[in-house]
């Protein structure tokens, strides 16, 4: 009489090793697309966002700024790394010499929502981007002239110092990514403010793009 093998509990891991191998490699490719198109949304948003943050800051004569946060509770009971933009309020009406408002400079309004007077729509970024480059970024008050002085001051007491908003140009600002999606760029006109986004090819078809995406 011939008897039947049965499976072996060896046997039983390695089948299950393997469907689990496959199963992870189909969801990888399916949401690898998912993330980049994320990434590529948050890429724009910014992009427009500082568009936005320009055109209030000539036509409020107040200072406009970006700020990027990390940990911000979501209403799905997440907390996420978001981005938006903050009109800040000036210590006085009859000039933009005081702005931001005193004891605003270095706090967002997430933190002190007195110091602002309007902010935008946040901005969620994906876990496998980084854009702390935009933070900081600000469009002086009445003249839509970018600066990224390296804090949140938005360079309080140098509105008329062109040498020292001159310094705090921003250039081109860099967002990375770790799902291999290549670097991006918002660059922004040192005067007028005007930003144009640019995704980096690594086949570069230029060397001063080559040199802005590596460097």
């Amino acid at each position: 009489m011939r008897h039947t093998r049965g499976i072996t509990l060896l046997e039983m891991m390695v089948t299950v090793a393997i469907a689990s191998i496959l199963l992870a490699a189909a969801l990888m490719g399916i949401q690898t697309p998912v993330n980049r198109q994320r990434e590529n949304e948050a890429t724009r948003e910014l992009w427009a966002s500082t568009l936005r943050a320009r055109q209030r800051a000539i036509s409020t004569n107040q200072p406009v700024r970006i700020v990027v946060e990390e940990n911000v509770p979501r209403g799905d009971g997440t907390s996420r790394t978001v981005a938006r933009w903050e009109q800040l309020r000036c210590d006085n009406e009859w000039d933009n010499a005081g702005c931001p408002a005193n004891g605003c400079e270095n706090t967002t309004c997430r933190t002190n929502p007195a110091c602002c007077s309007e902010v935008g729509q946040d901005i969620v970024i994906p876990v496998s981007m980084n854009a702390f480059a935009i933070h900081g970024l600000c469009y002086m008050p009445g003249s839509g002239r970018p600066v990224r002085p390296g804090d949140l001051t938005c360079m309080r007491d140098f509105l008329d110092d062109l040498p020292a908003l001159d310094a705090a140009a921003p250039g081109n600002l860099r967002f990375d990514f770790t799902s291999g999606r290549p670097r991006s760029l918002i660059q922004v006109e040192p005067r007028t403010g005007l930003a144009n986004v640019m995704d980096c090819n690594p086949h570069a078809s230029t060397q001063n793009q080559a040199i802005e995406c590596v460097n």
